[in-house]
């Protein structure tokens, strides 16, 4: 069974897109700034200075960063592999409100309700299934691309990567992230990188973008009320070169 397909890992996702501080983190032990990713990935990566058309946000889950773009863009197209993440990212963006639970131990359960951000425009947003390496011949161009914990849980990473340059307009902003996770079950270890993640980015973009920042970016995903994942993602910040 996928698991992303699991009521289970929903919530879970739920809560880490949609969660309060006080829910993601009942005990305090984490620091804030490293709670609510999905909100970071978005407004510590992006220039608000510029006007932005068109965003596509690949492997978007269940959609914060999506509701997050939409503030600033005219049209955010989200795409994800799992069907269920999608299919409650619309219900966010039709409904406003989605009921889902936070699991504290064995049976326990704490009901709670995700809520459609503000100042999000969702009557902009378009959520889709759909595979990264398989996109739309004609799907576009974009002022920014969001690839958020993404490449190390595709087949073949080098595909998309290979195509990235190519969906953005010039001067567009690619923001990926990614803790570098990199297990076989997701990725066959000949297609990992041969040496840091990053530098393989800045092997595969060096002709087409430029790199223009790298970050360390912490995030806390709750399992239950006694086990998380606390991992720091690298994010790379890169821009369309005027070729």
């Amino acid at each position: 069974m996928n698991l992303y397909e699991t009521q289970n890992l929903l919530d879970q996702y739920l809560l880490f897109h949609y969660g309060s501080n006080s829910e993601i983190n009942p005990f305090g032990i984490f620091n804030i700034s490293h709670l609510n990713f999905p909100v970071r990935t978005v407004h510590e990566n992006i220039d608000v200075s510029v006007k932005l058309h068109r965003a596509l946000d690949l492997g978007c889950s269940v959609g914060r960063s999506a509701f997050e773009l939409s503030a600033f863009c005219d049209e955010v197209i989200a795409i994800d592999n799992s069907k269920l993440f999608i299919e409650s990212a619309d219900q966010l963006r039709l409904n406003s409100n989605l009921s889902y639970q936070i699991h504290k131990e064995g049976n326990d359960f704490i009901d709670t309700v995700a809520k459609r951000p503000e100042p999000s425009r969702p009557e902009r947003i378009k959520f889709e299934v759909g595979d990264a390496l398989e996109l739309p011949k004609d799907i576009g161009t974009f002022d920014v691309i969001h690839a958020a914990n993404l490449i190390c849980r595709l087949p073949d990473p080098d595909r998309l990567l290979l195509r990235l340059p190519n969906l953005l307009k010039k001067g567009g902003r690619l923001i990926i992230t990614t803790p570098c996770t990199w297990l076989g079950e997701f990725t066959k270890p000949e297609k990992w990188p041969k040496h840091s993640t990053i530098e393989w980015l800045q092997d595969t973009f060096s002709n087409e973008l430029s790199l223009i920042e790298v970050k360390d970016m912490p995030f806390v995903i709750l399992e239950h009320y006694r086990k998380f994942q606390y991992s720091l993602a690298q994010a790379s910040v890169w821009l369309k070169k005027d070729n």
